[in-house]
Parts: structure tokens; C-alpha cells; sequence
């Protein structure tokens, strides 16, 4: 009994020191929201969504390149601009989470991946010429590709802030495992709405709505970064390095260089085959301008 009282003395007079308080039950008031299972659903269909913009066409790169007008690279570049555009902006995407926040985060990623979806619509379907469509088709992956790395990054401080230390597992894991999903429907979506070339302006149409819906339950349904009370101890004491300084400490882990290079292998080579999958298995020969 004494040393109870020893211990929770000692923590008092941790807390007293570091918060100015010692009353140890005010500072360790706990508390999870309903609220979490939201903000966590629109992330997991805004991640789904994304993955079907960026894999759209390469189930159907003949009638894309038909359609468009344009050859079948041109038609890989279409998802391959997601990859290109995703290095550079990662840095970005871990600043912005760490200094701004999980909701403009979230709220930025949702309106790019909706101007994106709208921009290929309309390229689709209201431009007449070739060059125009390819264009603004083009312009509108980009957006989307721009709106990759503020959804794919923003799982783990998802499941930190908002999920207690029993459910972060669980929570990033649906986070996570969305964008392979999205990956799956955009291979039995788009061969089974786009049979022919005037079908892919329907296609459009297909992946442009999911978009709509979930940039609305962003903007209107997440109100803040984090809940009011924190989850768990870990999550209000829960921190990272300042942004610098925490590339140099990665930059010197070993262990983390292996698991980049591991890692970031295995993604290069699932992205390839699922980009080029269609046309390995069908043969498909290019399709001229």
C-alpha cells in the first residue's frame, strides 16, 4: 500500500512539474467519440476513391487510346504521372500533416481528388479535339496524383490521434487496405462499363460521383485535427521530430533504409504489372495518334 502511494506521489510531482498541476486525474482524463468511425469511413472512401482515379484506365487502355486518339504510352502515362508526381510531394504531404494537421490535410486531398475526377469528365465528354481531350484528361490525373500522398499518408495519424491504443491496429489496417480495394473495383469497373470507346465519357461518370460524395462528407463532416479529449496517454503526449531533423534521423537509420528499399521495390513492381497488366496478358498493340 505504501508504495501505491509512493508511486502515485511521484507522478504527481512529475505531472505538478511538467504541467504546473498536480491533480494526476484532470491530466489523465481519457475519452473516445463515436465520431472516430467517420472520420476514419471518409478517409477509407476517399483512399478507395483515388485508387480507382488513378487506375482507371489501364484496364481499358485500347478503348481509352481509341477513344482519345492517343497511343498506349501516352495512355500509361495517364497512371504513371501519379508516381512521378508522388516522390516530390511526399515531403510535402509529411509537413503539412505535422504542422497543419489531419483536417486541411484531408479537406486539400478530398477537393484535389474531386477536380481531378471533374477535370477528366469534362475532357471526356464536352472537348472535340483529340489533343484537347488527352490534355484535360491529363490534367485532371494530375490533380489527382497530387491528391495521392495527402490521403495515403494521413492512416497512421489517423488511427494515433483519434483511436485508442487497442483499435490503432485495426484502424489503420481498414485505412490502409482501401486503396488496394479501390484498386480491385477499378478492375471490375472499368472493363465492365467501358466495352467500347464512346463508352469511356460513362466511365468518367462512374468515378466522378464517388469523388463528389466524399469531398462533401470531408468538407462538412470532419471539424477538427483531433477529438476534444485525447483517446489515450499516448496520443496526448504523441509527437514527432521537427521535420528536418526527422529526415536526417531516417536518412542515418539503417534498419529504415533496408525496409525503403525493400518496400518501396515491391510497390514499384506491383504498380508496373498493374498499370501494364491488361496489355501483357492481351498482347495489345499500340494504337497510333
Amino acid at each position: 500500500m505504501g508504495n501505491g502511494q509512493e508511486v502515485i506521489a511521484t507522478a504527481q510531482t512529475v505531472y505538478a512539474a511538467v504541467y504546473g498541476d498536480s491533480d494526476l486525474g484532470s491530466q489523465l482524463s481519457f475519452k473516445v467519440y463515436k465520431r472516430r468511425w467517420f472520420v476514419l469511413l471518409v478517409l477509407c472512401l476517399l483512399n478507395c476513391s483515388n485508387a480507382t482515379i488513378w487506375l482507371t484506365f489501364a484496364p481499358v487502355a485500347n478503348q481509352s487510346a481509341q477513344y482519345l486518339q492517343v497511343s498506349l504510352e501516352d495512355i500509361n502515362w495517364l497512371s504513371v504521372v501519379f508516381m512521378v508526381v508522388a516522390i516530390p510531394l511526399s515531403f510535402f504531404t509529411t509537413w503539412m500533416l505535422d504542422t497543419l494537421g489531419l483536417r486541411p490535410t484531408l479537406i486539400l486531398g478530398s477537393w484535389l481528388n474531386m477536380l481531378g475526377a471533374l477535370l477528366r469528365f469534362l475532357g471526356a465528354s464536352q472537348f472535340d479535339g483529340s489533343h484537347q481531350k488527352f490534355l484535360v484528361v491529363m490534367l485532371g490525373q494530375m490533380f489527382g496524383a497530387i491528391a495521392q500522398p495527402l490521403i495515403i499518408f494521413t492512416p497512421t495519424k489517423l488511427a494515433a490521434l483519434w483511436f485508442p491504443e487497442d483499435q490503432r491496429a485495426t484502424a489503420n489496417m481498414f485505412a490502409s487496405m482501401s486503396n488496394p480495394l479501390g484498386i480491385l473495383l477499378a478492375n471490375l469497373i472499368s472493363p465492365a462499363v467501358a466495352k467500347t470507346s464512346a463508352q469511356i465519357p460513362t466511365l468518367m461518370v462512374w468515378y466522378t460521383v464517388p469523388a463528389f460524395v466524399v469531398c462533401f462528407l470531408a468538407s462538412a463532416g470532419i471539424w477538427s485535427n483531433k477529438p476534444p479529449t485525447p483517446p489515450s496517454a499516448s496520443a496526448e503526449t504523441s509527437g514527432s521530430e521537427p521535420f528536418i531533423k526527422g529526415i536526417k534521423l531516417l536518412l542515418r537509420n539503417k534498419a529504415y533504409l533496408i525496409l525503403l528499399v525493400c518496400f518501396g521495390s515491391g510497390i514499384a513492381v506491383f504498380t508496373c504489372f498493374t498499370t501494364l497488366l491488361e496489355q501483357i496478358l492481351l498482347g495489345i498493340p499500340s494504337v497510333g495518334r
